[in-house]
């Protein structure tokens, strides 16, 4: 496959070389006014620290005035962007992938990029269409005491709010560089002890992804050995979390993002909330419960953070980890969502396992990846026919609402398979939902039979 993604570029990295880094930086570069600042760092990876210079020596060359960060988790080069200001910034990272992955996400003004710029920087980079313009220049940038600043500023504890015992999992990743030094200094009286916390792009302690229970194991054992009252997890670059409360128990998307709405208090109210159109039909519910409009939206960064920005929402959430806030200029960060979820807990006063169960109980199968005849669009196609008398929603692929639930059918950009994703009333009407959509679809039933089976007999709709 690609290493072009529809949002940004990602691949093996025996398919990567400097040299088409250095074709990368130089597109990007000549797409910048002359001299115009563009803010670059990658991840901990060890194939980054080749990749990272020559693209930069690819924006020098053509004319950009590039500001080095060196290795920082992604969200501090988005933070660098922002209050520099620069018109750009280029990370190298695969993110949340396996280590032997790597690749590049990019900014020009406030907008991530879509298809057509990803299509654009390889039909350039593939044919050498840059500018040759006056030699930029290259500026080396430590922003850790600017970024530790301004998270503390966002956080302010009273002094008869509750300590909090904490496990930081940093999974070998960027915020291990520099993550436990913020993090208390923004809750300088909490108990803090750190696991996973030397940066290592090999990852050796576990997958860096934090978005799925089974990642956050360990985690859960030292939360449970320590006593302590929370747990955070971090992926490879840092912009995701995830959690894990007092009883060792992670929390799931729906919860986590529950909890987060919470949070905002009366500050939600007559505000815009968007949400990855995968989540539960009781993230939206509990928007809508908190005074604000919820928002559908297709999976993905660029997606997500470009309707925030189009709504000048005040709060964004991906069902992979990822939170966005206007206050970010509609971006994304782990760690500072990490510590307002902190602080929040600090104010409640209540056990963290307590708000977790608070959260409406979800009936809802995760992805659910099927390789389908002829092809993955076609499929999605039929879809939309066989079932054109029920209503159906178009944001990414095709949702079918039954009065037990609804079934959403995405096609793979990456291969010939549809992700499927169901969500019932109950837990009952989770199997008559996924019993209705078989019934016209009858080549699905005995691949999502394992699913059928956890669930009571259907009825006829």
């Amino acid at each position: 496959m690609s290493v072009y993604k529809p949002c940004d570029i990602r691949g093996p990295i025996e398919e990567l070389t400097p040299e088409l880094y250095y074709r990368w930086g130089c597109v990007l570069g000549s797409l910048l006014p002359e001299g115009a600042r563009c803010v670059t760092g990658g991840d901990v990876r060890p194939s980054t620290r080749e990749f990272l210079p020559a693209l930069e020596k690819g924006l020098c060359d053509t004319g950009a005035h590039v500001v080095s960060t060196g290795i920082q988790p992604t969200p501090i080069v988005y933070f660098v962007k922002r209050t520099l200001p620069a018109h750009a910034c280029a990370i190298v990272t695969a993110s949340h992938s396996p280590a032997d992955v790597n690749g590049l996400k990019w900014m020009i003004g406030d907008l991530p990029p879509d298809e057509d710029d990803v299509k654009q920087l390889r039909q350039l980079a593939e044919t050498a269409g840059w500018s040759v313009r006056r030699k930029g220049t290259v500026e080396t940038y430590d922003p850790i005491q600017q970024y530790g600043d301004w998270l503390r500023n966002n956080f302010h504890l009273a002094n008869d709010e509750r300590l909090l015992s904490v496990i930081l999992d940093f999974g070998n990743g960027c915020w291990a560089n520099c993550g436990a030094r913020l993090y208390t200094s923004v809750f300088p009286k909490f108990a803090v002890k750190s696991i996973n916390s030397h940066p290592d792009g090999i990852f050796p302690s576990r997958v860096p992804d934090c978005s799925k229970p089974e990642h956050m194991k360990q985690l859960a054992e030292k939360v449970l050995e320590y006593h302590a009252d929370l747990g955070i997890a971090f992926d490879g670059d840092g912009d995701r979390v995830g959690f894990v409360d007092e009883t060792g128990t992670p929390l799931v998307a729906e919860e986590a993002t529950y909890i987060l709405i919470q949070s905002f208090g009366g500050d939600f109210s007559g505000g815009r909330f968007v949400y990855d159109l995968k989540f539960s039909d009781t993230i939206p519910a509990a928007a809508r419960a908190a005074g604000a409009s919820p928002i559908p939206e297709r999976s993905g960064h660029t997606f997500i953070r470009s309707r925030m920005i189009q709504e000048d929402a005040l709060f964004g959430a991906e069902i992979s980890g990822h939170y966005f806030y206007r206050e970010l200029n509609y971006g994304d960060d782990g760690l500072f969502t990490a510590c307002r979820l902190t602080a929040y807990l600090t104010r409640t006063g209540i056990p963290f396992s307590k708000l977790r169960e608070n959260a409406p109980k979800p009936f809802i199968t995760p992805d659910i990846r099927l390789e389908v005849q002829p092809d993955a669009h076609a499929f999605v196609e039929r879809v939309k026919r066989l079932f054109a008398d029920l209503p159906l929603s178009f944001v990414d692929g095709v949702r079918v609402d039954f009065p037990t639930g609804w079934a959403l059918a995405r096609p793979s950009v990456t291969e010939n398979k549809v992700t499927f994703r169901f969500e019932g009333t109950s837990q009952e009407n989770l199997g008559k939902t996924i019993a209705f959509f078989t019934e016209r679809l009858k080549e699905l039933r005995e691949p999502l039979q394992p699913l059928l089976a956890k669930h009571s007999a259907p009825t006829e709709p």
